[in-house]
């Protein structure tokens, strides 16, 4: 089945008409980076629309009442936001080979926030929220779009920081570089698959798994999800990384990737792109 690109999140978005529960991953501290910060409401985004180039602390802090996340969009080639707007009209299912996914916080309750860290050069971006509404319309397409200009900048653009463990994304699996312990940590993400891909990470409920999670989501399922989501970071090109902070109480996660794949359109997480770890 062939899905718009855009849908990427469409199984998130039906979490909380199902139950899905609250929750989200805490900010945790020590980055050393000022967070730039956008309000997500139901449907669009406030916050600034000029920043510096730089290593960029993300913030979205969601005042709405659907799940909200920020994907940011980089437009290369002089393109803006209005050209990307023409280009998914002329094909809502294939993004233009100019628009680069640059990650950004995942998968915020109402009530929460979230940060993520991008390394942003000077260009055309634009912020959008893929995730759709209970009726399966995109955020994006009832007006969550928000264009950002980031000028040129003497800040550090640096892409490494003191980043506890790294998840590495590939066709379709994730790895830990290690165990992941209760506390607070900052975690990079670098995608090592040949597309993009996503870690959105789950509180799973008591004997169930990742892929439980996902299977909760198949066509013909009902009940709710084993779990709750708890945030991540969004879309990453091949071969490119990012950063997200987080504090993990003791328990049983998952990870899990609700991409489409480029050929099927499936969602990665139904090709085996699911993982269960342990916070001890």
């Amino acid at each position: 089945m062939t899905q718009k690109w855009w849908s990427s999140m469409a199984v998130a978005g039906a979490m909380l008409a199902m139950g899905g529960g609250v929750g989200s991953l805490a900010e945790a501290a020590g980055v050393g980076i000022e967070p730039v910060v956008f309000i997500a409401r139901d449907h669009g985004f406030t916050g600034p629309d000029r920043i510096p180039a730089g290593m960029t602390a993300v913030r979205v802090v969601n005042q709405g009442r659907d799940l909200h996340h920020v994907q940011v969009l980089q437009l290369n080639d002089g393109k803006t936001a209005d050209d990307f707007q023409a280009a998914m009209a002329a094909d809502p299912v294939h993004p233009p080979a100019w628009a680069k996914f640059l990650g950004g916080p995942n998968a915020v309750l109402p009530g929460s926030d979230a940060t993520a860290m991008v390394p942003l050069t000077a260009g055309n971006y634009l912020l959008l929220c893929l995730i759709p509404d209970q009726k399966g319309v995109p955020h994006v397409a009832l007006g969550m779009a928000k264009p950002l200009t980031v000028t040129p900048s003497a800040r550090p653009m640096s892409a490494e920081l003191p980043a506890d463990l790294t998840i590495t994304t590939s066709d379709f699996a994730f790895a830990l570089s290690q165990p992941v312990e209760a506390g607070a940590h900052t975690l990079r993400v670098l995608n090592a698959g040949g597309q993009p891909h996503e870690v959105v990470v789950v509180k799973l409920d008591p004997g169930k798994t990742a892929k439980d999670f996902g299977q909760a989501f198949e066509p013909g399922a009902s009940g709710p999800p084993p779990g709750r989501p708890l945030g991540g970071i969004v879309g990453l090109e091949r071969g490119g990384s990012g950063f997200f902070t987080g504090t993990f109480e003791p328990g049983r996660y998952g990870l899990i990737c609700f991409f489409p794949d480029q050929q099927t359109g499936a969602p990665h997480f139904s090709k085996g792109m699911t993982m269960d770890f342990t916070v001890k």
